[in-house]
């Protein structure tokens, strides 16, 4: 929940803090007003920019359907729902459940193409040459036509699509894309002003600036397969560890005879239940993915005494479970569970890190040895 939410957190407050700010734009400074209409484009370009630096193409394909109401019109069209907030609200939605295919190739080039033919297809219906004058007529005698009624039906159905598919999934792509449908749907009601209209734009841009170093951060620091923290992040934790600390190694036991038995792709799911397993219980340590099958937790000083339960808990979590993998023998999916062999260590004052890393490893080298699935906590060094 908290993970879901927080996803949230950061393109909400930039919206809030873009609509509060919006109100007193005219209280800028008479520079500001001159830069203000190129802002919205410059943070575009930025954004365009990272997301060919970090290969994102959803990206680029979101900047440029932001970028429509901008080189579009502005707010003397604001007043009434277009065609254009609905093929960009819609589209971001769309976004949101096809899977990233890199900046510029064959994928990202049909996507474009999409993006295009729908907003010719607009162009047409604005320009006359394409008539569906049955949807002018009044929708039950209530004031508004169908076309409205349907304009308004597909922009409820991409928000509420988009909102689902984040909520279920916590994902910062669907929360920052659902943030900018709601924000194309103020912009094109609530903004008095191109003034207003520039400030909120170039908040949307920002937002995606901001994602796309998120980004660039989880790529660095976080497991693709196990969705945990990688060596990158254990290393700058150890560098920030105080005087007491405990460092635990984990370690799937015969998982060469498993990959071998089912085959790779069978044991990067043994991988992400183990991983998922230490993000539940390792609490109140935290723990890493230190490579291959191989697993770190870190408890800091407060939290020691409580690091050999927790470690227990981690294994027996494990053992229980079971997870569904098919065999190539039988032909046929089984339920099969792993076990893990566990070393602990806890530093002594002014031991290095690689000394108290060193013995969680030879504490783990002997639950192995001992017969594996079980936590052995190691010796105290010998020149303390």
């Amino acid at each position: 929940m908290s993970e879901r939410l927080g996803s949230l957190l950061v393109p909400c407050c930039i919206l809030l803090v873009s609509i509060y700010a919006s109100l007193y734009v005219g209280m800028l400074p008479p520079l500001w007003f001159d830069i203000l209409p190129l802002l919205p484009l410059i943070l575009a370009s930025v954004a365009i920019l990272l997301a060919w630096h970090f290969n994102k193409g959803r990206v680029l394909l979101l900047v440029l359907l932001l970028l429509i109401p901008k080189l579009y019109g502005s707010s003397d069209q604001q007043a009434s729902l277009t065609a254009y907030l609905v093929v960009s609200c819609f589209c971001i939605s769309l976004l949101g459940f096809i899977p990233e295919r890199g900046f510029f190739n064959r994928f990202a080039v049909n996507r474009i193409l999409f993006i295009f033919m729908l907003i010719g297809w607009c162009y047409a219906i604005e320009r006359s040459w394409v008539s569906f004058s049955f949807l002018d007529h009044h929708f039950f005698n209530i004031g508004v036509t169908w076309s409205t009624v349907l304009l308004w039906c597909v922009l409820l159905f991409s928000a509420g699509a988009m909102g689902v598919a984040w909520w279920f999934s916590g994902d910062t792509f669907r929360a920052s894309g659902l943030v900018s449908i709601v924000s194309l749907l103020v912009m094109s009601h609530f903004v008095s002003s191109d003034t207003q209209f520039d400030a909120l734009l170039s908040a949307q841009f920002l937002l995606w600036v901001w994602f796309l170093l998120m980004e660039s951060h989880r790529m660095a620091y976080l497991d693709d397969l196990t969705k945990l923290p990688g060596r990158r992040a254990l290393n700058e934790q150890l560098v920030g560890l105080s005087k007491q600390y405990a460092i635990a190694m984990v370690d799937v036991d015969h998982f060469k005879k498993f990959n071998d038995t089912y085959g790779h792709d069978m044991g990067d799911r043994v991988l992400k239940n183990v991983a998922s397993k230490l993000k539940l219980f390792a609490y109140p340590g935290r723990a890493f993915r230190y490579g291959g099958e191989e697993f770190t937790v870190v408890f800091r000083s407060k939290h020691l005494a409580e690091a050999e339960a927790s470690l227990e808990t981690i294994r027996e979590s494990i053992e229980e479970a079971f997870v569904e993998v098919f065999d190539p023998k039988k032909k046929q999916e089984v339920d099969v569970n792993v076990t893990v062999s566990v070393g602990v260590a806890f530093a002594t004052t002014g031991e290095p890190t690689d000394s108290v890393l060193k013995r969680a490893d030879d504490a783990l080298y002997l639950s192995k040895k001992k017969g594996r699935n079980r936590l052995t906590r190691a010796a105290q060094p010998k020149n303390i």
